[in-house]
């Protein structure tokens, strides 16, 4: 369905002077100065960021702005070029903010920004015809008033749903175990941040040690490491587990990094699993309600809980919350071997991607991004690796606590997730 956004008269962008298409990226350094707008106010409306993320089936474009504005623009199509415009009002382009972006990664070809005195006017080009949908984004947090550009990659779902398949089929034809390993955050989403001090996002540290996680895995007999997601790109929090799911994973480890509110305060590892009844406390649920609120970063519309469950259900859910406490205290055990880290427990919140019941789920917080000590720890490749280490470890012990003994490719081998 095509549907225009429109929350303004349209008006004429005949005074707005289009960028033209160059035939080499503009870089930073070389970017037009932005144009100067006569206003009586000492901050004048302005394109703040432009930003992408190239997923494996979608590229996301994101438009930051100074303040909120409405915008014309489908919804949703399919079309070889977009064009989004803010018509009516004078638009400046911030220092450093590229008038032209160029991608090439097979979805989306180029960006282009044109601003100035009656409006600003926003196309892109995709490589074919392409499926997209545009949404505006309220300021969270730190985050700006954004307008979102999902483009999807043609086939990618499919390519996506053949690939699970073929590690389930490994799983049963290797007698292995397979991990589901989640990076959290990704993206525009791009979670906690490090002290001004030490320059490090969540995004990164997660996705560093869950590579590290994989590779560690790997190299236990009988165990198979797989991630939902190797790049920075975003992943809604649903489809995490529904990733983990379709790959028949035995076990689902998200791993995170911790913030306080107090500026540098909080320190050490803490691992998590569901709660049904609320937090441990009222800082484990602020912690889950931070969390959970990446897909509202990320523009995912919030989702009802699910209705009543079947007695089935609720049996697998119980034991899914027991095996997930068990594997949660063996990961601890393991992290707290590492004395520059304060162990500070075991503990249950409710967080959305720790909500299937296929599978044990825990969710790893290494340490507190906002504390300039940790943070240049969770920026340390060394670190990273280390911590990794440890959580494999974890995770094995947990398989022997459970009498699943890990023999490898071709043996046999009892436990659940067969």
């Amino acid at each position: 369905m095509r549907r225009l956004l429109v929350a303004l008269g349209l008006v004429s962008l005949a005074g707005m002077t289009p960028v033209a298409r160059a035939e080499t990226p503009v870089s930073a350094s070389s970017a037009e100065t932005p144009t100067v707008l006569a206003t009586t106010t000492a901050a004048p409306f302005s394109l703040t960021g432009l930003r992408s993320f190239t997923g494996p089936e979608n590229t996301r474009i994101v438009f930051e702005f100074s303040r909120p504005t409405a915008f014309v623009a489908p919804d949703s199509d399919r079309s070889r070029q977009l064009t989004i415009t803010i018509p009516g009002e004078p638009v400046a382009r911030a220092a450093g903010v590229l008038s032209l972006l160029r991608l090439r990664d097979g979805v989306v070809d180029s960006v282009e920004a044109a601003t100035g005195v009656d409006g600003a006017r926003f196309r892109i080009w995709f490589r074919d015809s392409t499926n997209f949908r545009v949404v505006g984004l309220p300021a969270e947090g730190e985050l700006p008033f954004r307008v979102m550009v999902d483009a999807r990659r043609t086939g990618a779902a499919q390519a996506t749903e053949r690939r699970l398949a073929t590690i389930a089929q490994g799983k049963r034809r290797d007698r292995v175990r397979v991990i589901a390993v989640d990076a959290g955050h990704g993206g525009d989403d791009a979670g906690a941040r490090g002290p001004r001090t030490v320059r490090v996002l969540e995004k990164d540290v997660t996705l560093a040690v869950a590579k590290a996680l994989v590779d560690e895995l790997n190299k236990i007999p009988g165990l198979r490491g797989e991630l939902t997601r190797d790049g920075d790109y975003f992943v809604p929090l649903r489809e995490r587990y529904h990733l983990a799911e379709k790959m028949k994973a035995d076990l689902f480890v998200s791993i995170h990094a911790n913030s306080s509110k107090r500026r540098g305060s909080g320190k050490g590892t803490e691992v998590y699993f569901l709660s049904l009844r609320g937090a441990s406390d009222q800082a484990d649920a602020d912690l889950a309600n931070l969390e959970n609120a990446a897909d509202l970063v990320g523009g995912v519309s919030p989702q009802s809980e699910d209705g009543l469950v079947s007695i089935l259900y609720d049996v697998k859910r119980a034991s899914a919350l027991e095996q997930s406490q068990l594997l949660a205290e063996n990961v601890l055990d393991h992290v707290a071997a590492d004395r520059r880290l304060e162990a500070r427990g075991v503990k249950q919140a409710g967080f959305v991607v720790l909500k299937s019941v296929e599978f044990p789920s825990i969710l790893v917080e290494t340490a507190f991004i906002n504390n300039p000590i940790e943070a240049r720890l969770l920026k340390s490749p060394d670190f990273q690796r280390q911590m990794a280490k440890q959580i494999a470890e974890g995770v094995r012990h947990y398989f022997g606590r459970t009498g699943v003994e890990l023999r490898g490719a071709g043996a046999e081998s009892s436990g659940a997730g067969d």
